[in-house]
């Protein structure tokens, strides 16, 4: 069996990656989503930019369904703990992703002008809804959750729904949004050759590359310098009644959370990339590099989800109330034998996962256009 420590670490890194997977693929469909009314200014310009996700959007999913199970194999307590706190919300979340599949699949179904804008209806709402809740419970865990565990590891969460909404979880929700808009802005460019839908396109990618600049370093700049993060100042050898192999002090002040960066001063490249990668975002969409444009809005999301890795490590859950039973990777993952288990099944599958999902890009590419649209309309959502 591999080191204990070591297998936390993979397990961490693991879990990012999935995250990064379904932010990625799933982040093209919920960013087309947004972007339906605001690109598609009638049924056929919408019929276009639905058909470039239609053949995926389904198996993009599966990153999600991964990512929540590896989450409650890995890290129980994290999950339980999420899910006890942010409950409404990830009703509302649930209720949101059910909202796509009924778009998607029933808007062909009827051929009714007002039946179809209803089911584009819930394409839209069902896509903006989850990214903005992601950023609002990223914000929340950024800033700690009301949560304490007792002596019976009975999970004990004095959250308000009302408190998750403040300035800075809407700057970090807006930041999410712009982020997948713009992915998916790069990824349209990409499938569809309409001169007036691409024109628009040109025109959002340029806006939302600015806007994610700015919200970024604006995200950056709170969390880092402005917001209360948390920091190990010591381990506590002792033996306690609570359920931790180890036990820190941890301390709770502005700057905390820059601690990582200052140890490791190397660290700053992925911020700063995160900076730079939009701005060639721009550039490569405007000299018409379209596929340089995808692959840089995919290394933007790799950047920022590496920086938010970077400022909370070892970190995964921290609490406001006992800031010693903040949840780590070190004290909240599960027991050597599974996660062992799992990292076989990983090696195994994820290959394949990747391989499968390049594939279906690969074979299902093909560029979109009224006149394809018109001529095989049955064909088509």
């Amino acid at each position: 069996m591999l080191n204990y420590e070591f297998l936390c670490l993979i397990w961490s890194i693991i879990i990012g990656v999935l995250i990064t997977g379904f932010i990625i693929t799933d982040g093209l469909d919920m960013g087309v989503g947004i972007l339906l009314f605001i690109i598609g200014k009638n049924n056929i310009e919408r019929r276009i930019m639905i058909n470039t996700i239609a053949p995926h959007w389904d198996g993009n999913q599966v990153w999600l369904i991964t990512t929540g199970g590896a989450l409650f194999a890995a890290w129980p307590i994290v999950y339980a703990t999420i899910f006890s706190h942010f409950y409404i919300m990830m009703i509302l979340l649930l209720i949101s992703l059910f909202l796509r599949p009924v778009g998607f699949e029933y808007r062909s179904k009827v051929k009714n002008k007002i039946w179809q804008k209803i089911c584009d209806l819930c394409i839209s709402i069902g896509s903006i809804i989850p990214p903005a809740i992601i950023g609002i419970i990223l914000s929340n865990i950024l800033k700690g959750i009301p949560f304490y565990i007792d002596n019976y590891y009975h999970i004990h969460s004095q959250g308000d729904f009302f408190k998750l909404f403040n300035l800075s979880s809407i700057i970090i929700s807006f930041t999410t949004i712009v982020l997948i808009v713009n992915h998916a802005a790069a990824y349209l460019q990409i499938r569809i050759k309409d001169t007036n839908i691409n024109n628009r396109l040109k025109k959002i990618l340029k806006f939302s590359s600015i806007l994610l600049l700015i919200f970024f370093i604006l995200s950056f700049i709170n969390i880092l310098f402005f917001m209360k993060g948390y920091k190990i100042n010591s381990f506590i050898h002792k033996e306690t009644n609570l359920f931790y192999e180890k036990n820190y002090h941890i301390i709770y002040k502005k700057k905390a959370w820059i601690s990582n960066f200052q140890n490791h001063k190397y660290l700053f490249l992925i911020p700063l990339l995160s900076i730079i990668l939009p701005f060639l975002t721009m550039l490569s969409s405007i000299y018409k590099k379209l596929l340089i444009t995808l692959i840089c809005s995919s290394l933007t999301i790799i950047s920022i989800n590496l920086s938010i890795g970077i400022i909370m490590f070892p970190f995964i859950l921290p609490s406001n109330i006992n800031y010693n039973q903040s949840l780590t990777i070190w004290n909240a993952t599960s027991s050597q034998l599974t996660l062992n288990i799992m990292l076989y099944i990983v090696i195994i599958f994820m290959p394949i996962v990747l391989f499968y999902t390049f594939w279906c890009y690969k074979k299902m590419f093909f560029y979109l256009n009224k006149e394809k649209i018109k001529k095989k309309s049955d064909f088509y959502y």
